[in-house]
């Protein structure tokens, strides 16, 4: 069969065997070609004005619910829409995170600002950590599936890292409780529709494959879940570790400017 009649096919409608494969060389050069075009987006955003930055953010949070909806026409028109393309993983609930974050006025400034630490401190490495450990790699890589999630997810890391690299988040460990508080409001459900669905969101009920939970799980068995949670406590205190960091560089690089 010609691999490009495998374009328009959903995972049920492919052989077995035709993937890109975690970690296979094809695998690495859509991470890079994410991260390239990630690079070179935030490069053209930070060259604009406010009020021009202001536009592009959100023209990219729509865009990121025009994706979503466009994956699910598709799915339809294949017949294989189904409970599993709900938009309730950790990805899917920052389209409305960032819908929020652009569009309410300006009176919401501090709540906007909320939303996208959060954005910046738990939705963003958790989509660098779904580029890394893709759920999509059964696909071929010239499949409209595979290239939209690549794509789509490269325009979720694209978001909180214009919103920081602009100056309109300043992201502090006081503000740890922002994304503790999110995870608090958005895990109990989808815990209950999980357990009424048989779905998997947010990997609350099995672990994920070829990933870090996969190995929480061998080693902690039915306790992986708290091994989950300290693990996503462990990267949110690492995100603020390094953007502190990164604050301190920055403004010794200034010092050392104003004093030559």
């Amino acid at each position: 069969m010609n691999p490009t009649s495998y374009f328009w096919k959903e995972i049920h409608d492919l052989p077995a065997g035709i993937g890109f494969g975690l970690f296979s060389s094809r695998h690495f050069a859509a991470v890079l070609c994410c991260g390239l075009g990630v690079a070179f987006a935030l490069g053209l955003f930070l060259k604009c004005s406010k009020k021009r930055q202001d536009v592009l953010l959100k023209a990219t949070a729509l865009s990121l619910l025009a994706g979503n909806l466009l994956r699910d026409l598709f799915l339809f028109s294949v017949h294989r829409m189904s409970l599993a393309y709900l938009p309730f993983h950790l990805c899917s609930f920052a389209i409305f995170v960032y819908l929020l974050q652009a569009f309410l006025p300006e009176r919401f400034l501090p709540f906007r600002r909320a939303l996208g630490e959060i954005g910046l401190v738990l939705l963003m490495p958790g989509t660098i950590c779904a580029l890394i450990f893709p759920d999509w790699t059964a696909y071929p890589l010239w499949n409209f599936m595979c290239i939209h999630s690549f794509v789509w997810h490269a325009v979720l890391v694209f978001y909180p890292l214009a919103l920081f690299l602009s100056g309109r988040l300043r992201p502090t460990i006081r503000h740890l409780w922002y994304p503790v508080l999110y995870l608090g409001i958005i895990v109990p459900p989808t815990a209950v529709f999980n357990h009424f669905t048989g779905c998997n969101y947010l990997f609350i009920m099995t672990p994920l494959k070829g990933t870090p939970l996969e190995l929480l799980y061998s080693r902690m068995g039915a306790c992986w879940r708290i091994g989950y949670a300290l693990l996503v406590l462990a990267v949110i205190l690492l995100m603020y570790l390094l953007l502190w960091i990164g604050q301190r560089l920055s403004r010794a690089s200034v010092s050392r400017v104003e004093m030559k």
